[in-house]
């Protein structure tokens, strides 16, 4: 294929300098077109060259890599953000992003991020689906684990579970995965993505709801044959909730 066109947008010299080398001496493919150091300059190159590719820093002095993509009008590249913070995955994943890496960037996160940016723009269809949002059924979501942040399907997931005092993920046909944060918190960001607290202690993927049985409270088997209790006073919300997604 020819190769992918790239800009970096980057504030720190250092930062810069080892993404520029790394992606010299590991990824051939990607041929790096423009360097800027501030979002102004960001947003007029990309204007002027229309990369294949961005590596976009988030905290740029000037404005924020998120300020630099809203400046674009019908964006036609792929996105990589790379940051030394871990706090923007999911705002990230909400704007489409490809990938998220945390600096100092991994050879071998930078081969993935790279490969998967091959894969779509080998696709006809890239350049359609970037004018569209990803639908939330089929996104990707950044979970925040005790060494960084690990990337799911939305529709692997299909419950959590409180544990002490964190969430612990179950997906289909994977080990589970144990969150830093509360489930309180990840119900927060799951709700527009059809989840529901059916219990204080679970939190369950509509698309993941084999059978509902009701009884008292009633409760639900999953996709895993795991059952799972409705609390009494969660019943009347968790039917509206099934009603608004055509039940189950």
């Amino acid at each position: 294929m020819n190769p992918i066109r790239a800009i970096i947008v980057e504030d720190e010299p250092s930062g810069l300098e080892n993404l520029r080398w790394k992606l010299q001496n590991n990824c051939p493919e990607v041929e790096i077109i423009a360097e800027c150091t501030n979002g102004q300059d960001a947003v007029n190159t990309i204007r002027r060259l229309l990369p294949d590719l961005l590596f976009l820093d988030i905290m740029l002095g000037d404005m924020t890599g998120f300020d630099v993509l809203k400046s674009i009008r019908h964006p036609s590249f792929e996105v990589i953000f790379t940051t030394s913070y871990d706090d923007y995955a999911i705002q990230a994943i909400k704007t489409s992003a490809l990938d998220y890496l945390l600096k100092p960037v991994e050879v071998d996160e930078l081969l993935d991020a790279v490969a998967k940016a091959r894969v779509k723009l080998q696709n006809p269809a890239n350049a359609a689906a970037k004018q569209t949002p990803a639908a939330p059924a089929t996104a990707k979501f950044g979970l925040p684990i005790a060494t960084g942040m690990q990337f799911v399907d939305i529709q692997e997931v299909i419950y959590a579970q409180a544990e002490d005092n964190i969430a612990v993920i179950h997906l289909a046909d994977k080990p589970p995965i144990r969150l830093t944060k509360t489930l309180g918190w990840l119900e927060e960001q799951l709700e527009t993505y059809g989840f529901y607290r059916v219990h204080h202690s679970y939190l369950i993927n509509r698309n993941h709801i084999a059978e509902y049985i009701r009884n008292e409270g009633g409760f639900v088997v999953m996709s895993n044959k795991k059952a799972i209790s409705i609390s009494r006073r969660k019943k009347d919300g968790f039917l509206q909730f099934l009603e608004a997604g055509d039940g189950v």
